[in-house]
């Protein structure tokens, strides 16, 4: 199949503007790492959608996308962007997130390039590398983030574990190893969206971050949302080079671009129940086990080498990097899991954080009753709909697209309509008003709808031939 002939511009806007309001989101409805699973998805089903991607392959690289950018959201960042509100410190804050975004997107344009070269490299070769990964972690970790050699949080009181160099190191032992396992041309295709990946993540959150020197020294401004804005801009930046990347390389996926689609399952019931398995694993079971023997400082290697080693292995499975692990593995059993992992398991997060940060945020009491209602009802609905548009369109992608977007932008309208009373809009002049309180909204908004319009635009083009 030939593939689409998509303008230069919808490879850098398209991802530019779906990456800016995943990465918003993330910072509203999400956080952490899992949060950052929803520019990951975004971005993914961007480029599926440019490129014409079908079937489990598609999937399977959505699914690496979400890992990917998920990864660096382990990174701790608010005191780093708390150096850039001063004029004497923002020199350094902007060191630290130029470090940061760059780790950032390295994680980023690495695992959308293996994502993307799933075919070709084997199940085999991708578990050895995340291994190669797990080792890299552990090493970053040992010689630059536990000493805190080099620091770029509080450097007086270092009162947080930061894990930048863990991440960067990781990257690096899965790229040196890659090196010599595959192809020459397929290496190039990987390397090149690293280091469009690092460079889209080092001018996003170096660059983006400024928006909280501008407006540290602009206290009277109508604008107050300076941290949303470091957000979109990383987001948009990232998102571009990725999505440069791709333009660049789009004439080496001719193959992937013939559909496989392969049968799935007319029962939903089991997919539905594996998801629920897969989500109260990840979210509930292996944390509730597992963090408070990593946390516990029994298992040092002063304590004993076997004692060091159980630390070490227990830092590995706490961390995200092996939940993201378990999502890819078993996201090679079929399509319609994969899909699950990418779209349902993304959103899953959105729900929990609303009604983890509905009290402390808001004052409204909610009992355990109504919040567990709540993840489990609009989840089950996302997964549902999931189910159900990959196994009634053959061109589901875009379907998922609009269903994954609109889900979070309705987390994000519930959790606006938390925090803004009718008294206080009314008592505001408009155009601060507009500025101070609606800003974001519209911002996320407009996002949506350009969104939206691009990917029913693109559909037309790369689906419906």
């Amino acid at each position: 199949m030939k593939p689409a002939q998509n303008n230069f511009s919808d490879y850098i806007l398209y991802p530019g503007i779906a990456m800016l309001l995943g990465w918003g989101l993330r910072g509203y409805i999400g956080g952490g790492p899992f949060g950052a699973m929803i520019p990951g998805a975004f971005v993914a089903l961007t480029i599926n959608i440019l490129m014409g991607f079908r079937g489990h392959y598609a999937a399977l690289f959505t699914v690496f996308s979400v890992v990917g950018i998920g990864l660096g959201g382990e990174m701790t960042y608010g005191q780093t962007l708390g150096f850039l509100r001063s004029n004497e410190t923002a020199w350094f804050g902007t060191l630290g997130t130029t470090v940061k975004g760059a780790v950032w997107g390295l994680s980023a344009g690495l695992f959308i390039a293996l994502g993307l070269l799933n075919q070709r490299i084997s199940r085999k070769l991708i578990i050895q590398a995340i291994l190669i990964y797990f080792i890299g972690l552990l090493i970053g970790f040992k010689l630059i983030n536990d000493p805190k050699l080099i620091y770029f949080s509080d450097p007086v009181n270092k009162p947080r574990a930061e894990s930048w160099a863990a991440l960067m190191m990781g990257g690096i032992f899965v790229i040196l190893f890659l090196y010599y396992k595959i192809k020459g041309n397929d290496f190039k295709i990987l390397w090149h969206f690293v280091w469009m990946g690092l460079v889209g993540g080092a001018l996003g959150f170096g660059i983006g971050g400024l928006w909280l020197t501008l407006g540290s020294n602009l206290p009277n401004a109508w604008i107050t949302g300076w941290w949303k804005l470091m957000e979109f801009s990383f987001g948009l930046s990232l998102g571009i080079f990725l999505g440069w990347a791709v333009w660049n390389t789009r004439g080496s996926f001719d193959k992937e671009r013939i559909p496989q689609e392969g049968a799935i399952s007319s029962y939903i019931l089991p997919e539905l129940a594996l998801l629920s398995l897969i989500a109260l694993a990840v979210h509930w079971v292996l944390p509730a086990l597992l963090e408070p023997l990593s946390g516990s400082g029994r298992y040092v290697y002063q304590t004993g080498f076997l004692y060091g080693i159980t630390g070490d292995l227990l830092r590995i499975l706490t961390n995200f990097a092996f939940y993201g692990f378990l999502m890819i593995i078993i996201a090679y059993r079929n399509r319609a899991i994969a899909w699950q992992i990418a779209i349902s398991l993304t959103f899953v997060h959105t729900s929990i954080d609303l009604m983890r940060d509905l009290l402390p945020e808001t004052g409204i009491e909610t009992s355990a009753a109504f919040q567990y209602s709540f993840i489990f009802i609009s989840t089950l609905i996302v997964a549902y709909l999931c189910a159900t548009f990959n196994r009634r369109s053959k061109n589901s992608i875009p379907l998922l697209m609009y269903l994954l977007v609109w889900a979070c932008m309705i987390i994000s309208y519930i959790k606006f309509s938390t925090h803004v009373s009718i008294e206080g809009i009314f008592a505001s002049d408009t155009i601060p008003l507009i500025f101070r309180v609606f800003f974001v909204h519209i911002i996320f908004t407009l996002s949506a709808l350009y969104t939206t319009y691009k990917t029913w635009q693109l559909q037309k083009i790369n689906y419906i031939r």
